[in-house]
């Protein structure tokens, strides 16, 4: 049975951070996010409202919020929203964080220019009803001049996995369609896509990276110290390589609201 995005979310909530735990290729995929992605367009200002859309069990949340910002974490699933509070609880944080369950392509809560930074990390794009739509809110409750960081699943990646795999018909039918129905429907961007839809809705793409590009060396691998090292190395000097970035398992996009 296919679920709804909110009901595997709810499903999974109370094991899904540790889904994640101990794997080195997720520990180069958080270092890329936090080093290259989010830390470096956070806003000077303290006293600036962060939105993390679809932030789940407060990861990022947590990590900006030490920083002496205020966020709202929002999220589709109450389940993850709900581990989300016991993390942010423990970390002292519940003070700065504001939790609001939504949906990313309908955030009606929140006014038009509402924040001065817009984070939508771990796919949430790809795994709404909705990508454009999502998309176009993530900008409108954005302030003008303020950053937006939002990333996706990469359409070029998931069809050459599937031609690893030996499942010719099914790449040929996500190179058609962009969805894949599994757990539940997901949808994969054509890096070019993903800017393009954000500069139709009125942002300026400063920057695109992808993550992780050098997916062929294995977690195995990964755990001999040296290696994970000089991946990590080369994961940093090309991530925003536009010859590479096709390569990656997931985009991310960096744009300023017009």
């Amino acid at each position: 049975m296919v679920l709804t995005s909110k009901e595997w979310y709810d499903l999974h909530a109370a094991e899904y951070d540790a889904s994640y735990e101990g794997k080195k290729w997720v520990e180069i995929y958080d270092y890329i996010t936090w080093d290259k992605t989010i830390k470096p367009y956070l806003p000077n200002n303290k006293e600036a409202e962060i939105l993390d859309a679809g932030g789940g069990t407060g990861k990022w949340t947590i990590s900006i919020a030490k920083l002496g910002y205020h966020v709202f974490l929002t999220d589709i699933s109450e389940k993850m929203l709900q581990v989300a509070k016991q993390k942010l609880a423990k970390e002292n944080l519940l003070e700065r964080v504001g939790i609001v369950e939504a949906d990313v392509t309908k955030m009606d809560m929140f006014k038009d220019d509402s924040f001065d930074f817009v984070l939508c990390e771990g796919d949430p794009l790809s795994y709404c009803t909705n990508p454009y739509q999502g998309i176009r809110e993530l900008v409108r409750v954005a302030k003008k001049d303020s950053f937006i960081v939002a990333s996706a699943d990469n359409l070029y990646s998931r069809i050459m996995w599937n031609m690893r795999q030996g499942l010719l018909d099914q790449a040929i039918k996500l190179s058609e369609d962009q969805w894949v129905i599994g757990e539940f429907p997901m949808y994969f961007f054509k890096p070019r896509e993903l800017v393009q839809n954000f500069e139709k809705a009125g942002c300026k793409v400063e920057r695109i990276v992808g993550k992780n590009i050098f997916r062929q060396v294995g977690e195995d691998q990964l755990k001999d110290p040296e290696v994970f090292k000089e991946i990590l190395k080369l994961e940093q000097e090309y991530c925003n390589d536009p010859s590479l970035i096709g390569l990656a398992g997931h985009i991310a996009v960096m744009c300023k609201k017009q």
